[in-house]
């Protein structure tokens, strides 16, 4: 859209425009070409309708096709060091090559539509240039030489303008399917649920106690497949810590979905301290929660941006965040704030970068930094979702002290495929193979 359109367009309205003045010059000196017109566009213009109609639907193919190598490229490069890995480079080679062969044949039926249009634009200019011709030699005596010549000149030039301007006027078209499917995007996909609904606020305080309470909550993940929560009821009272135990599959992550309304529910209700969570906006429900998820999400920045995207906070409160998550320990504070230690600051502090997806740090520092956020929060509700699963066991241990000691009095929520130190209370929600649990 950006690029190939405009200047697509642009061509079209220059080729058009100097095909137009060229028949008016030749209809000014020989006005019984007029009349040879009319047929002479009629084959063009059937020509250029059969054309179109294959050009569009095979740049639509070549638009998907071309869609399925750029991810699978994508792909490859995100998972590279596992692709190296396992010693897979040769599986995936060959299969971007097959992707780019499947795109080709589509762009290579692009190639063949146009020279079938080539050929039968070069018939429709040869008889244009016939019937010019045939004029010029009928009309000698009443039309200079010089002027014979020009037209004749322009009438070669306008054969090969106008097969150019069937071309750009079906570019024209075929990039349109850029704009329909950025049309589609933007109007055809449903969107989430408005971040802020200012007459349906909760009260400043909400929620005060942290009390949870799923009713019959049905959840699927899109209209038609089967639900993954049935009719679930839950009363998580303010202040408890609810361990989430089950298989792989089960719908654990599915219950931390539905709280965060990732996805609207299909039934029932999920209440916060009497308030339908259904009921208020996306940023109001979301700002009374905290999550440290499995695969922890950092964005290109600091670490102060990734601790506090919106700039609440002041730096005290951001350090004691990375100590209460074991990133520092109480001695890098002083001496980085000082700027004493070089050291220190060449571990953790506030304006490290953070490079894309947090790819500057191992797994484990991931998480802790996502432990970091949530502490940062001083939130009522708390998940974890496999949340020590890429920390050794020592850090570990102090971050389940950690949990014990800065979590108290929030209501936390963990979910795991096996049960942890005997510190939570288990509900083994329903099995994927079992209908009755």
């Amino acid at each position: 859209m950006d690029n190939l359109l405009s200047d697509s367009y642009r061509m079209f309205l220059m080729t058009l425009t100097m095909i137009i003045a060229t028949f008016i010059l030749i209809i000014a000196f020989f006005y019984w070409f007029a009349l040879a017109l009319g047929p002479l566009i009629l084959g063009f213009a059937i020509a250029a309708i059969f054309y179109r109609a294959t050009a569009r639907e095979i740049k639509r193919l070549d638009s998907i096709l071309r869609s399925h190598v750029y991810a699978q490229f994508g792909e490859t490069l995100t998972g590279l060091t596992t692709v190296r890995a396992y010693g897979k480079q040769a599986e995936f080679t060959a299969l971007n090559e097959n992707y780019l062969d499947v795109m080709n044949r589509a762009y290579y039926m692009t190639i063949i539509d146009q020279r079938w249009l080539g050929i039968r634009l070069d018939i429709v200019g040869d008889i244009l240039i016939f019937v010019v011709a045939i004029l010029v030699v009928t009309s000698r005596f009443s039309v200079s030489p010089s002027i014979a010549g020009l037209v004749l000149a322009y009438c070669v030039q306008v054969v090969a303008m106008m097969g150019w301007m069937v071309r750009q006027f079906a570019e024209v078209e075929n990039n349109m399917n850029a704009t329909e499917r950025v049309h589609h995007y933007a109007t055809a996909i449903e969107t989430e649920a408005p971040l802020d609904l200012p007459d349906r606020k909760p009260r400043p305080t909400w929620p005060e106690h942290g009390e949870v309470v799923f009713n019959d909550v049905v959840l699927r993940y899109r209209e038609g497949l089967p639900a993954v929560l049935k009719n679930l009821n839950l009363d998580i009272k303010g202040g408890e810590r609810i361990g989430i135990v089950g298989r792989t599959g089960a719908g654990k992550s599915s219950i931390m979905v539905a709280l965060f309304r990732m996805v609207e529910l299909s039934g029932g209700s999920i209440t916060i301290d009497g308030v339908d969570v259904s009921q208020i906006g996306l940023h109001d429900l979301r700002q009374a929660l905290a999550i440290i998820p499995q695969d922890p999400v950092l964005f290109q920045g600091t670490i102060r941006s990734n601790l506090d995207p919106f700039g609440e906070y002041d730096d005290a409160h951001l350090w004691e965040s990375l100590r209460r998550a074991h990133l520092i320990e109480d001695g890098d504070i002083q001496s980085s704030s000082a700027n004493d230690s070089q050291e220190a600051l060449s571990r953790f502090h506030l304006d490290q970068n953070v490079e894309d997806e947090g790819l500057n740090f191992s797994l484990g520092q991931r998480q802790l930094l996502a432990m970091a956020r949530a502490l940062v929060r001083r939130v009522k509700i708390i998940i974890m979702d496999e949340a020590t699963s890429s920390v050794d066991f020592e850090t570990d241990a102090k971050i389940q002290s950690m949990i014990k000691r800065e979590f108290r009095g929030a209501t936390l929520l963990v979910a795991a495929t096996r049960s942890s130190r005997g510190t939570w209370l288990i509900i083994d929600y329903c099995s994927p193979f079992e209908d009755n649990n």
